[in-house]
């Protein structure tokens, strides 16, 4: 079985004014009915539609395998660009853009091959791993034995923040590996794992029951699996030795980040064009809204925290593509550190300029006919995932004593850091 490590693109094979060029119809049919699906809770199933049709699930495949071949930075141009449409869809996608750079840096060439062929087709893969009890380390959802399925493997347990998986193909699941009659005890814990299954199966029941106040069209909310027949082949170790240099987790906070950027340009898109379409200023009725220099001065405040917050995101991204093209594991800490460094900025930033945009509104800017309000809900709800805290320490702790962030992450995640705690979604 090839071990051979699939070299990521080391190269922009496609100008990424073209690939912008080619997703923007797709975005801006999005934005079109944007408010009308937040106001009356429509999930997106028709966009992500789109989206698969124009082939956004396969951004960064390789061409040779049927993809774009897009670099990191240009992905995450992409997914401000549509988090400026919808950033409901950026997070949707969160577990499928995760699990490409887990298939890219994958060891096993066989499960590599598959999973290229499968995802240049255009399927969505939808993420399943976090629980509401228990510890990252000792999920309840679990593999076992069973002889009555073809491959002798059942998937049983329930998963919430199950982000994308409504919308998905198949769908990427932690659990613990209890083959064999493996009891789970504190003693003698399960080994870990991951396995696809499809999402279609009759055993997979996903409600629509996240209750957030933001991000509510992700499809973030519980997945139940019944019986759901397993494939051996699709079933990976939690922690593999052989897999070579990845930056899939990276990535999750990346399309975090990316899906901000998107939020404040949409925030500063909206409220431009609610001034420009006033004809009263009542603070200062004798000049013109789009004259009042403090309007001016607020507008162009805004401006440049949108742009600043986008080069930080791009800047990051670009120290991860630096990473996969040295494969050099100092390279990716470095990469890893960079991206979790920025994260509080721009969380801290992105959230002032979605507040501060209701200082030339007025009381009208807050109608709900105008959902305006949406932009912090849901810049709120993003940030609030893996927290900014949590990332500072990491990079404290990289900086200082040289551990890597994958590795003070890990350490975290399972307890061994005097903390507990699971993973966000």
């Amino acid at each position: 079985m090839s071990t051979t490590i699939l070299s990521t693109p080391g190269h922009t094979s496609i100008p990424t004014a073209e690939l912008r060029s080619h997703f923007a119809r797709v975005f801006d049919r999005i934005s079109e009915g944007v408010l009308a699906r937040e106001e009356q809770r429509v999930l997106p199933y028709e966009q992500v539609g789109w989206l698969k049709e124009a082939g956004f699930g396969r951004v960064r495949i390789p061409r040779e395998h049927g993809g774009f071949g897009a670099s990191l930075e240009q992905l995450a141009v992409l997914l401000i660009d549509l988090g400026a449409a919808d950033s409901n869809l950026v997070q949707a996608w969160r577990g499928h853009i995760g699990f490409v750079e887990f298939v890219l840096s994958h060891a096993n060439g066989d499960y590599r091959a598959f999973w290229l062929a499968e995802l240049a087709t255009g399927v969505m893969v939808g993420n399943a791993e976090s629980e509401r009890t228990g510890h990252f380390a000792t999920p309840a959802t679990h593999i076992h034995d069973a002889q009555e399925v073809p491959d002798g493997v059942e998937l049983t347990g329930t998963k919430y923040y199950s982000t994308g998986s409504i919308y998905a193909d198949w769908i990427f699941v932690s659990a613990a590996d209890r083959r064999g009659g493996g009891s789970g005890t504190d003693t003698a814990l399960p080994p870990l794992v991951s396995v696809q299954v499809r999402r279609d199966h009759p055993g997979v029941d996903i409600q629509d029951d996240w209750d957030g106040f933001g991000q509510r069209l992700t499809g973030s909310g519980t997945a139940t699996f019944t019986a759901v027949p397993a494939d051996p082949q699709l079933i990976n170790p939690r922690v593999d030795e052989s897999a070579g240099p990845s930056v899939q987790h990276a990535v999750y906070q990346l399309t975090h980040l990316s899906a901000l950027a998107g939020i404040v340009q949409a925030a500063h898109r909206d409220i431009t064009a609610f001034i420009t379409s006033r004809s009263r200023n009542l603070f200062n009725p004798t000049i013109a809204l789009t004259e009042d220099t403090m309007v001016q001065q607020v507008v162009g405040e805004t401006y440049g925290a949108v742009k600043t917050i986008e080069a930080s995101v791009l800047a990051a991204a670009a120290s991860l593509d630096r990473a996969l093209a040295s494969g050099d594991p100092a390279d990716h800490a470095a990469g890893d550190a960079h991206l979790f460094a920025v994260q509080g900025t721009v969380i801290e930033l992105a959230l002032h300029t979605v507040g501060r945009v209701f200082e030339v509104g007025g009381a009208s800017a807050t109608s709900t006919s105008r959902a305006l309000d949406r932009h912090w809900r849901n810049a709120r709800t993003i940030s609030s995932h893996n927290p900014a805290i949590l990332r500072q320490r990491v990079v404290g702790d990289y900086l200082l004593n040289g551990t890597s962030p994958a590795e003070s992450t890990a350490r975290i995640l399972t307890g061994q850091a005097g903390q507990t705690g699971q993973a966000g979604h």
